[in-house]
């Protein structure tokens, strides 16, 4: 059956401009575009040995915006987000659960991302 995850994909009308917003906000390096008459249409970068990618919204059959669910564990949310606000990221206040720290925004595209700190052990 399943023995592991791909890859998760996130929409983009514009895969160039998203790629290169999550190179620059987040520092995110990705492999190299797949192109489709000379249009970057896919892109995905190892993220501590998971893909994360970007997708043309048309392959991918959904909307900009629509995407949730990728969460990118951190070293320190608090810099972190410290960081992304003075890159003019809007950042919601972290919350605390027993065992983490978590938060959330949206990027370029209006799809959300969180970040995601432990705090206990597992």
């Amino acid at each position: 059956m399943i023995k592991e995850i791909a890859y998760t994909a996130y929409p983009a009308k514009d895969v160039a401009a998203l790629r290169k917003w999550y190179e620059n906000t987040l520092g995110i390096r990705f492999s190299g575009p797949f192109e489709e008459d000379g249009v970057e249409r896919y892109n995905e970068a190892d993220v501590g040995g998971g893909y994360f990618s970007v997708m043309w919204d048309q392959w991918m059959q959904i909307d900009p915006g629509t995407a949730s669910g990728i969460v990118f564990e951190v070293d320190d949310i608090d810099k972190t987000i410290a960081d992304l606000r003075a890159k003019g990221v809007e950042v919601e206040d972290p919350y605390a659960t027993p065992v983490c720290k978590v938060a959330s925004f949206n990027d370029l595209e209006g799809n959300k991302v969180s970040l995601h700190q432990r705090t206990a052990p597992y």
